[in-house]
């Protein structure tokens, strides 16, 4: 389901810079001529970052599934982080082969492992299409007839794009919401494969209780490499494809970067929501963080407890788990963020301030003076109501199987509405679609742990009362009294149910027939009264949303007329800019955090649990092997350093780049207080957390022993 309240883009102020103070925005490409990047620090000529006519530095950054990388060799050698590849190395996994632990080097290029299903993309171009995602918008004032002429216009300018571009993949991108819209061309490489991801005990080194905490000291990289067909054109995996030649690869600074240095990162932000009415802030904070976080905290602990002595389990499990525990503190995060800065608080002081002014104003009171206070109604639904509506995102996503059930329910209470004409045309199109949801999710389908989530999540929403009340768990808890009784009805759903049968759902899903209708599962009763409320809710969704589309189009340019600011929109998984300083910062009182962490660090942090070391590295530090990779102020080997640039979620894997434009390090985190940059940014407190170049190639060189890899990058 797609629930609106998690996938609003919005506006972020433009703040203007002074010399040596980092600003605050992710730039999209459109902007740079704006900036006074010169007086800033950079040193390379600015139209070198971006140049419409030409080879620029844009030309070297790939988006990497939900990351981003860069090209470091002119056979489409690309860097990204661990984390990143995480998942792909436990892919190709087992308890004979646990790269995960161990880590995965390719001797050559014949050795090198497929990441399935990653893809990976360069933007091409781009191309402001407001007019034409807007047109026929403007004679309507229904919200849900202005979405669906949105949606069409979006779809016919994709299909037509595509068509037009058949090397390219073609999207359109919503900048400001109900306004402005951007649609990008992007180059595709669909055949990526894994060359070099470190042991595990390198690349996330203090594992989740260092996660997203200062000082680091992690080797958070990974290497991959792009293939295409001879011809140069996209290609799935093959033997025959060839590697991908980049127009552009950075250069490496082998000599890397100190304290106060200018450094910049270009890569793929995904969300931030710094402009959103105060509204939307509350029901973060008092709502959705907190339920994401515990729910995921459960999850976590289960998966922990299913598969303790159980490598294969645990091997299972890793990808999922490190995925969960990243969110569910960056949401702890998130929390503290909003707490210590009031941030609700302040921005429902700022709206007053607004308000008053626009309704001072009588030219601007007849334009926007019903704005916020139609936002504010909006948004007391979604508020009160939250706990029945995020159980309701959540039921089918921690039960893949029940959410095929789901699916079926759905397609079928379609497929009745039909003659038999219209039956004929339906399968032929979406059994199709039911397959292909099955594919993707079967291999997600587990018994054990579905069978306690689903438990928690009923026994959680057995408590809700009032509008939050969800009727078909009042039945089945009326009918099922006792957790015993709740918990041996789930197991009997799962000893009964077909759904996570494989060889019988790829028959039964194999042609255009009604088969899979006719199939009488425990699930799918289940799920069938539930869908109903679902869907009745997600109705009343979609009308807001609609609703909020026009508002928020409005809210922005009354925000822009009150603060007499030029905006940029949020980040929304494009490609964008942003630049500061290496710089240390306080973020308690009384406790200054410096901006680089070492070697000597690495190996005081060693206690064989949460830090365990390669005995290689403890051999090469006790020698001070340490090569030509040492900084010289502080005589030691760099691992991390921290900057106060402007980056979120989707930057993992960026390259941070020095004043000339060489690659200096690898972004991987920010620091606790920075997880709040989602929704504010400040330079006191938002620190970005990158692994030191130096430290890259150093353990490629003596842990790895792949001076091939080097030689590649012209090291």
């Amino acid at each position: 389901m797609k629930r609106i309240l998690l996938t609003f883009t919005a506006c972020v102020a433009w703040l203007f810079f002074t010399n040596h103070k980092a600003d605050e925005g992710m730039f999209p490409l459109s902007e740079l001529r704006n900036l006074d990047l010169k007086k800033a620090g950079l040193r390379m000529d600015p139209i070198a970052l971006y140049n419409p006519n030409g080879i620029s530095q844009i030309d070297a950054i790939v988006r990497v599934g939900g990351c981003t990388g860069s090209f470091v060799s002119n056979d489409g050698l690309i860097v990204t982080n661990h984390h990143c590849a995480f998942s792909f190395v436990a892919a190709i996994s087992d308890t004979n082969n646990n790269y995960i632990g161990k880590g995965f080097l390719a001797k050559n290029k014949n050795g090198e492992a497929q990441a399935k299903g990653l893809v990976c993309k360069i933007t091409a171009s781009y191309q402001d299409v407001s007019s034409d995602v807007l047109m026929g918008t403007q004679s309507t004032s229904e919200p849900l007839e202005r979405l669906r002429i949105i949606s069409s216009n979006i779809k016919l300018i994709t299909e037509r794009e595509n068509k037009a571009n058949p090397d390219l993949q073609c999207e359109v991108s919503e900048m400001f919401t109900g306004k402005t819209y951007v649609l990008f061309r992007y180059q595709l490489l669909k055949d990526v494969r894994l060359v070099y991801v470190p042991a595990r005990s390198i690349g996330e080194y203090g594992g989740e209780k260092d996660n997203w905490v200062w000082p680091r000291h992690s080797g958070d990289f990974a290497f991959l490499r792009a293939y295409v067909a001879p011809d140069g054109k996209p290609a799935e995996y093959s033997l025959n494809n060839v590697p991908y030649k980049p127009k552009k690869i950075l250069k490496i600074n082998v000599g890397g970067i100190k304290e106060n240095d200018f450094v910049f990162v270009l890569g793929y932000p995904g969300r931030t929501f710094r402009n959103q009415p105060a509204a939307f802030y509350e029901y973060h904070e008092t709502r959705m963080l907190k339920y994401i976080s515990d729910l995921y905290d459960w999850q976590i602990e289960k998966m922990e407890s299913l598969s303790k002595g159980n490598e294969a389990l645990q091997i299972r499990y890793a990808g999922k788990i490190k995925q969960l525990a990243n969110t569910t503190k960056n949401y702890k995060g998130k929390l503290q963020g909003f707490r210590r800065v009031g941030l609700t608080q302040k921005k429902k002081e700022e709206e007053a301030e607004m308000n008053a002014f626009i309704q001072s104003n009588k030219a601007l009171k007849a334009q926007y003076g019903d704005v916020i206070s139609s936002i504010n109604k909006l948004y007391e639904p979604i508020i009160n109501e939250a706990p029945k509506n995020l159980f309701f995102d959540f039921i089918y996503n921690v039960s893949p199987t029940l959410q095929m059930a789901a699916a079926i329910d759905n397609y079928e209470a379609q497929f009745k509405t039909l003659n038999k004409t219209e039956k004929a045309v339906f399968l032929k199109k979406q059994i199709p679609n039911l397959k292909a949801l099955y594919i993707r999710i079967a291999s997600s389908m587990d018994p054990a742990f579905e069978k306690d989530a689903l438990l928690k999540l009923i026994n959680d929403a057995a408590t809700l009362d009032g509008k939050n009340e969800v009727k078909s768990i009042q039945q089945f808890v009326k009918k099922f009294p006792t957790d015993v009784a709740r918990q041996k009805e789930i197991e009997s759903w799962f000893s009964k149910t077909k759904l996570n049968q494989k060889e019988y759902m790829l028959k039964a899903l194999a042609d255009s027939s009604a088969e899979i209708f006719a199939l009488k599962d425990p699930l799918k009763a289940f799920a069938n009264p539930l869908n109903q409320e679902i869907n009745v809710a997600d109705a009343v969704d979609k009308a807001r949303e609609g609703a909020l589309n026009a508002l928020l189009g409005r809210y922005a340019d009354a925000k822009n007329a009150f603060k007499q600011k030029q905006f940029i929109p949020d980040a929304n998984a494009t490609l964008r800019f942003t630049y500061g300083y290496i710089r240390g910062y306080y973020p308690n009182d009384g406790e200054y955090n410096a901006p680089f962490t070492t070697l000597r660090g690495v190996i005081e942090k060693e206690d064989g649990k949460d830090y365990e070391l390669l005995e290689a590295i403890k051999d090469l530090y006790a020698a001070k092997d340490l090569g030509p990779y040492m900084h010289p102020e502080l005589n030691d080997l760099p691992i991390n350093f921290l900057y106060n640039l402007d980056t979120t979620g989707g930057n993992s894997g960026s390259p941070v780049m020095d004043a000339d434009g060489n690659l200096v390090g690898v972004n991987f985190d920010r620091a606790y207080t920075a997880t709040i940059n989602d929704y504010a940014w400040n330079e006191a407190y938002s620190r970005s957390v990158a692994v030191d170049i130096r430290y890259v190639l150093w353990v490629i060189k003596k842990i790895a022993k792949a001076d091939y890899l080097l030689n590649e990058m012209g090291i």
